[in-house]
């Protein structure tokens, strides 16, 4: 995406802070998406509200796209990978969907936002990274913080839990496949992967499974997916503001607003295991972030090559500013 949204800011200080702000616009109104999503799921079937909410987030992301101008550029160079993404992707949007509709908003997201966790472990034979101690203690203790939110042995573990793990390996696969072939696809190839695999995912079942809905539900649905569009818009802007290191930690964010809208409108309670579990697993996943954004500086400066191992830098490494890295902000963008 090369069109810049809005005018810049006077400073790069005011620039980072519209970014930031606008970041944490985007993940309030993710967050509202998913709860409309939620309140849709207890009257239809999940891919029923994929197909619905998929239809009318097309329509903010075919603006955002059209504005920038990637629609006319849309050539695929790693089909194989753009096409495993859309189905990830698309699998994922299942599992989360399916989480949402039988577990607490903050339960779901709790477990998500192990990630992180998995990306860097999957780094490790699918990209050739070298992991050092940090980051894998960090891991260790992020996982820690999952079975203290799951309890395993004291609550049952249901399917909604293991949907919910399964949108994190699947949104770990889409963010492994991002590293690999974003400096090569246009961002424009990279959505219409995404919204193809909703689809192809979600029409077979809305043909056997689906059924009229009522004209307040489509109301619902249109409004969760133009929410989550706009989300899409805002995200993209914010990244554009601000450093992704400024930028991510927002999405954790999300998990305020799911507690409120759980309390609210679902009489969901306030579990302190969960509360406990996930701070746990969000301070290990901005760990792994720091971690990883000091590696990348190294290698940006050409400081790599007096390290004792030039393909990683040690975690202890030390390393001035660089340019802001390229890695997605949020495994909820598209």
């Amino acid at each position: 995406m090369r069109q810049e949204l809005t005018a810049h800011p006077n400073s790069p200080g005011a620039s980072a802070s519209t970014g930031v702000a606008l970041a944490l616009l985007a993940n309030f109104l993710f967050t509202s998406s998913d709860a409309i999503v939620k309140t849709l799921t207890m009257r239809y079937s999940v891919f029923q509200v994929i197909f619905m909410q998929v239809t009318f987030a097309c329509i903010p992301l075919s603006i955002m796209l059209l504005r920038d101008g990637t629609l006319t550029r849309l050539k695929v160079r790693n089909p194989f990978l753009v096409f495993l993404r859309g189905l990830f992707a698309g699998v994922g949007t299942v599992c989360g969907f399916y989480a949402f509709s039988v577990l607490p908003l903050a339960d779901v997201y709790s477990i998500t936002f192990c990630a992180p966790m998995v990306v860097t472990l999957a780094s490790i034979p699918l990209l050739g990274e070298k992991v050092g101690k940090y980051r894998f203690s960090a891991v260790i203790i992020g996982f820690m913080g999952i079975l203290i939110m799951v309890q395993p042995g004291v609550a049952p573990i249901s399917l909604g839990h293991a949907a919910a793990f399964g949108n994190v390996f699947t949104s770990a696969g889409v963010v492994l496949i991002m590293r690999r072939i974003a400096h090569e696809e246009e961002r424009g190839v990279m959505v219409a992967a995404v919204m193809l695999g909703l689809l192809t995912v979600s029409i077979p079942a809305v043909a056997l499974v689906g059924r009229a809905p009522d004209a307040s539900d489509v109301g619902l649905a249109a409004l969760a997916g133009l929410i989550m569009g706009i989300a899409q818009f805002l995200a993209l802007a914010a990244i554009r503001r601000a450093p992704a290191a400024s930028v991510a930690p927002m999405q954790y964010t999300m998990l305020v607003w799911a507690l409120l809208y759980g309390i609210m409108l679902f009489n969901d309670p306030l579990r302190p295991n969960v509360v406990v579990g996930a701070v746990i697993v969000i301070a290990s996943s901005l760990y792994i972030m720091h971690r990883e954004r000091i590696r990348a500086r190294i290698i940006d400066c050409g400081l790599a090559e007096t390290s004792m191992n030039v393909s990683s830098p040690p975690d202890n490494a030390v390393a001035p500013t660089s340019p802001e890295e390229k890695r997605p902000v949020s495994t909820r963008h598209v």
